[in-house]
């Protein structure tokens, strides 16, 4: 009897043992389960988020680097001369026009011409840019056109002179004209009456035959 008794004992321990394990189980799996649902669920959304932003970064790049190349501009020098206040080589940039070297060179003064300029032309490096006084005229390719170095592009581009009627300061857009060649021309024309021709030039000290031949396609009578 009493063995009996103990079997049965031992019996229904095992069996709440195994139930318990049994729960247990079902806990373990259900919350692993359930547990991990959500981290599933937001690794797409994460990683949808990071293309999304990957590629709006792409975008914000590429925008600022085509900004960054259409707003790039080359830095060039050009001379001014003529009928501006400030006269002189100037620092320009590649978009500028030349009425903005004009006014780099202080502005038009009361006797600049501005009808015979293309003040829209665009500057390009090196260029002359000649603002002429009334009643000197010039060709037309002469202002503001391009020299690109050379005896031959400076003279082809350098502004018609009238000798008989320029002052010093016209005088001085000559090819090699300074200061004092120039008021040595003055004193000349007014100590003859002016120049007959072209050549009477070299009757002024300081102007040789090769200074004259180098002159002649810049000044006229």
């Amino acid at each position: 009897m009493d063995r009996l008794k103990e079997l049965l004992e031992n019996s229904t321990r095992q069996t709440w043992i195994i139930i318990g394990l049994g729960l247990t189980t079902l806990i373990t799996v259900g919350f692993l389960f359930f547990g991990q649902q959500p981290v599933a669920d937001s690794q797409p959304a994460f990683a949808s988020e990071s293309i999304m932003s990957s590629a709006e970064g792409t975008t914000t790049a590429s925008s600022a680097a085509t900004t960054s190349q259409t707003s790039v501009s080359t830095t060039m020098y050009v001379d001014v001369k003529g009928e501006v206040k400030q006269p002189g080589m100037k620092k320009v940039e590649s978009t500028m026009r030349v009425i903005d070297a004009v006014q780099l060179a202080g502005g038009f003064t009361s006797r600049a011409d501005q009808k015979q300029v293309n003040l829209a032309q665009k500057l390009t490096d090196s260029q002359v840019v000649y603002i002429p006084k009334h009643g000197e005229e010039i060709p037309a390719s002469s202002a503001g056109t391009a020299t690109t170095g050379g005896a031959a592009s400076s003279e082809s581009a350098a502004p018609q002179v009238n000798i008989n009627t320029a002052d010093a300061t016209a005088l001085q857009q000559l090819d090699g004209v300074g200061e004092k060649k120039a008021e040595k021309i003055l004193a000349y024309r007014q100590e003859h009456g002016g120049f007959k021709s072209v050549d009477d030039l070299k009757n002024v000290n300081g102007f040789g035959d090769k200074t004259l031949e180098r002159l002649k396609p810049q000044i006229i009578i």
